[in-house]
């Protein structure tokens, strides 16, 4: 019995399936090294902000030892001002003896304000800052109303106020009631706290220039914010998402945008010891992440450098090897055609984007070296939809036809450029042209296509009509080339928004040191009936 003989496999099919073994493999090799690489990166931004996170949890640990210790030593000089005055006969000895016997040496710390005590009307009678009192009465104080409505308050933190003596001295008191004779109110013993001990604190340390931190009161008031800022002084953010986020923990940390200043921070925070006071340390996310932005920036596009080259190669070889059955006489005709085609648009017979594009950047690095100015119209059928719609496509493919043609009639220099941009709008490139030349020329090009008195019943003009977007600048090294594009466009938009059938104008120039993106000068001009205005950006 004769078998069926094996037909060979053709060489060229031979090669093309190892070419697609070889194909999957460079793919598989360029994904396996992207994949790894941002396994490493992911690692590495999850260690910056590790750190970021210990970090300010040890700064908020450390703050909060340093703020609970010093609140705590002010605590202990009120209790002993209390039994100082308790001692028999301190009233009858010399002001200068009592004041030495009532107040230690605590009460003239740097940051600390004064020591008072008051009276059960509010009234000062022992400071320890004169052994004369000031004569103030100071019964309006939170800290006083609270210790004489209620006995069993204990310390109590104030909220912050400006001292009377200081206008630009702010403070708040720690405060203890005197106990009591007969069950009568008898007065207050406080010692005031500047805020300036926690602003000289805090910018000893190094938050980045967002960073903050802030102290507030259970309550939501903010004691005080570094930086400091007189208007955060005793602001109310109890309302806010991120203070009912404090008191659901004891200490905690998270990410949010901040209410005051809207920059995204990570937050950490804490409760001092048994104080009725929060103490928050908030860096911002940007500034954690910079340094492993710029690590990224550099390992990521070499690492998409390398996987999109070995890629590419892997392609390119099964590419060729598939085509290599062509011939050179079929690849000539082809690119002969592909030319034609790359650089003429087919219905108007103008220029394409792609051809414009070329042009364009080297007519912009003409006028870069040669220092002369350079202007872009850009032009748009007005109403194009609408004629479409109740015209027909083949009629709008006239009218295109026709605008194209009013565009080629009108730029006869050897260097113009006219093209079509896209769908119904057109673009012109005019080199060596200044401001007046090319509002003249997009003017000339305006009434050329109302002078064709096309119908057009879904124009407010009744006719085709078309709007026009100027940008002129002279251009210098490190110009941007695509601002003046984008200058035209917000021209052509500004004309359209204003009414159509008009053009306006955008001079994009420059100062003595370099390009500016921003529009120095837009001038308006409206036909039929001319407005001109002028505003600086």
């Amino acid at each position: 019995m004769t078998g069926t003989p094996e037909i060979p496999l053709h060489p060229t099919t031979v090669g093309v399936r190892r070419s697609t073994w070889l194909t999957v493999l460079g793919i598989s090799v360029a994904l396996g090294m992207m994949t790894l690489g941002s396994v490493a990166l992911v690692a590495s931004r999850n260690d910056t902000w590790k750190q970021a996170q210990q970090g300010a949890g040890n700064l908020l640990l450390a703050l909060d030892r340093d703020i609970v210790r010093n609140i705590a030593i002010l605590d202990l000089s009120l209790q002993g001002l209390i039994e100082a005055l308790q001692e028999p006969g301190i009233g009858q000895v010399s002001a200068g003896i009592r004041q030495h016997a009532l107040f230690d040496q605590s009460a003239s710390a740097e940051d600390l304000g004064s020591m008072l005590v008051l009276d059960e009307n509010g009234d000062v009678v022992e400071d320890s800052t004169s052994q004369v009192p000031h004569k103030l009465s100071l019964g309006d104080r939170d800290y006083f109303k609270v210790h004489q409505h209620d006995p069993d308050v204990g310390m109590y933190i104030s909220r912050v106020f400006r001292s009377r003596l200081a206008a630009n001295d702010f403070r708040f008191a720690i405060s203890r009631r005197i106990p009591e004779a007969d069950d009568q109110f008898t007065g207050v013993v406080t010692g005031t706290l500047r805020l300036n001990y926690f602003t000289n604190l805090f910018e000893k340390l190094r938050l980045g220039k967002q960073g903050t931190i802030t102290l507030l009161r259970t309550d939501g008031h903010i004691v005080v914010r570094y930086p400091f800022d007189p208007a955060d002084v005793d602001r109310d953010v109890s309302g806010g998402a991120t203070f009912k986020r404090f008191m659901n923990a004891q200490a905690g940390q998270y990410v949010a945008k901040a209410a005051i200043d809207g920059v995204e921070r990570l937050y950490s925070f804490r409760r001092l010891g048994k104080l009725p006071l929060i103490l928050t340390v908030n860096l911002s996310v940007d500034e954690i992440l910079a340094p492993w932005w710029r690590k990224a920036m550099v390992i990521g596009p070499v690492l998409l450098l390398l996987c999109a080259s070995a890629i590419a190669s892997s392609l390119l070889f099964r590419r060729e090897v598939a085509r290599r059955a062509a011939t050179e006489a079929a690849l000539a005709d082809a690119a002969q055609k592909l030319s034609v085609i790359a650089s003429t648009d087919g219905l108007t017979g103008l220029a394409n984007r792609r051809t414009f594009d070329v042009e364009y950047d080297r007519a912009f690095r003409r006028a870069v070296r040669s220092g002369t100015s350079l202007a872009v119209l850009m032009f748009d059928a007005d109403w194009f939809k609408k004629y479409n719609d109740t015209y027909g496509h083949p009629a709008g493919d006239r009218v295109l036809r026709s605008i194209g043609t009013c565009l080629r009639q009108h730029l006869r220099r050897p260097d113009d450029l006219a093209a079509r941009y896209g769908g119904e709008e057109f673009i012109a490139l005019l080199p060596d042209t200044d401001s007046d030349a090319a509002r003249s020329m997009a003017e000339r090009i305006r009434l050329e296509v109302e002078a064709l008195a096309i119908e057009h019943s879904g124009s407010s003009f009744g006719i085709v009509t078309v709007s026009i977007g100027i940008a002129v600048a002279s251009p210098c090294h490190g110009f941007d080339a695509a601002e003046l594009i984008q200058a035209a466009d917000r021209a052509l938009y500004d004309a359209k928004r204003d009414g159509r059938n008009r053009a306006h104008d955008i001079d994009v120039s420059h100062g003595v040191n370099g390009p500016q993106t921003l529009l120095d000068l837009v001038t308006t001009v409206s036909y039929g009936g001319i407005t001109a205005n002028s505003s600086s950006s």
